[in-house]
């Protein structure tokens, strides 16, 4: 069981389990292969939930994200408005808003992956560009 579990959290090799996600009928299929018994799905969601685990979607992340940058971009956003803004605009009301850039030029989808409870895994979502 301790192997099984080792398994599901390390996640399916694409060209070895032909699957980049475990879901329970490709875990099913890698039991039978790897320790020779046949079960039933039901006893795979059962094996899941007995090792505390969950299906989750990971939050993406940048490569070349910067904490530091982030930090200081916060603590230093306020004066930048205030420089940025016309004298007339001074003591009314202000809305800002942001361009949403994590769907320019987005590239596939974020699979589920089985984690523990209270776990959330990051995904890296660099992709290869064909020759």
């Amino acid at each position: 069981m301790a192997e099984l579990k080792a398994l599901v959290i390390k996640g399916p090799h694409p060209e070895k389990d032909g699957a980049v996600r475990w879901r329970c009928v490709d875990l099913r299929a890698a039991i039978a292969r790897l320790y020779l018994v046949q079960v039933d799905q039901r006893t795979v969601v059962k094996c899941l939930h007995k090792f505390n685990l969950t299906r989750l979607q990971p939050r993406r992340y940048h490569p070349k994200k910067d904490a530091e940058a982030q930090e200081t971009f916060k603590n230093s956003f306020a004066d930048l408005v205030i420089e940025a803004l016309p004298t007339s605009a001074a003591g009314k009301p202000l809305e800002i808003w942001f361009q949403d850039e994590a769907r320019v030029g987005q590239k596939g989808w974020i699979p589920y992956q089985w984690a523990p409870v209270g776990l959330f895994p990051v995904f890296d979502n660099r992709y290869q560009k064909s020759a």
